[in-house]
């Protein structure tokens, strides 16, 4: 694809509040979760997992659980990203190891070369949301490789996490919720985007 090709499909593409009741393809979900799967990871941990909803009762579940939002409520695909937590990321844990051992080299050398940030991270209290930040990369792509193919998205931070955890019977003890995003073709028209231009964005340092 020509960057020009995909930069004008990112101009098109909005967050989308109403979608038509089409069912996605087998094909395009594949092509969405397959964008969010090979998206960067810090370490390469990977620490995330894909909740995908389709279930008409369990999207009725889930829109009350995103109070009542009509973008969860229309769509016939709804993606739920969620993050391990701190627990998970201990550097010798059973975790890291499986994850340390899929990479070349001795499994010592990624622990050693991980646990220096690893207490950074713990001493200034941010593994949870260190790990929940990774699953905004897989949304990007995932919205972005469905743009491509004529598919809206919305991604949403507003939900109660208890209910949309009780939804997908999710163990909150090792997991927390990071985003929730409806797929489906827009049932509205396409909202002109709207964006700073990069002049009052962007500091050069040659």
């Amino acid at each position: 694809m020509e960057t020009s090709h995909f930069l004008k499909i990112m101009n098109t593409r909005f967050a989308c509040k109403k979608y038509k009741g089409t069912p996605l393809s087998k094909e395009s979900i594949e092509s969405i979760l397959e964008a969010g799967r090979l998206s960067p990871t810090s370490f390469g941990f990977e620490g995330w997992a894909f909740h995908v909803v389709s279930n008409n009762t369990l999207r009725d579940s889930l829109t009350v659980a995103c109070f009542d939002q009509e973008s969860v409520l229309t769509s016939p695909l709804t993606i739920i990203i969620t993050a391990l937590k701190a627990s998970s990321y201990e550097p010798r844990g059973e975790f890291v190891t499986q994850r340390g051992k899929r990479f070349p080299g001795a499994l010592s050398e990624f622990v050693n070369d991980y646990e220096g940030y690893y207490q950074f991270l713990k001493e200034t209290h941010r593994l949870d949301s260190w790990s929940k930040s990774q699953c905004y990369i897989a949304a990007a792509n995932m919205m972005n490789i469905a743009a491509i193919q004529g598919i809206q998205s919305c991604a949403i931070e507003g939900f109660d996490e208890d209910k949309v955890a009780k939804v997908l019977n999710l163990d909150t003890n090792v997991w927390q919720v990071a985003l929730v995003i409806p797929f489906g073709y827009p049932d509205e028209p396409v909202r002109e985007k709207i964006r700073e231009p990069l002049l009052n964005l962007v500091n050069y340092y040659n």
